[in-house]
């Protein structure tokens, strides 16, 4: 049974789901302040940055998806050790009676 809990190394590298929130976050507060003015006015490039914005979005998305697949294939997997580790425990149970 593996015991190792540790998370691959591309993981770790990667970002956590408190990071994601942070920059969504950071995203939100810029464009709330952009628009709550009293009168908003188009700036000269405004297209182009929510071009960026639309973009960090989508990654966000799509990281936040891995990290949900990471975790779920990681509960899958411990999931399995235990049901090994039970069925092992019946088996010895079995053999004592």
């Amino acid at each position: 049974m593996k015991t190792d809990t540790s998370e691959p190394d591309f993981i770790k590298n990667s970002f956590s789901r408190e990071s994601l929130l942070k920059v969504n976050a950071e995203l939100i507060e810029n464009l709330r302040k952009r628009v709550n003015v009293k009168r908003f006015r188009p700036q000269e490039g405004d297209s182009i940055k929510l071009g960026y914005i639309r973009a960090l979005t989508q990654a966000l998305q799509v990281q936040n998806s891995i990290l949900k697949d990471t975790e779920l294939d990681a509960i899958k997997q411990e999931l399995e050790e235990v049901r090994e580790l039970v069925k092992n425990q019946s088996c010895m149970q079995q053999v004592r009676q």
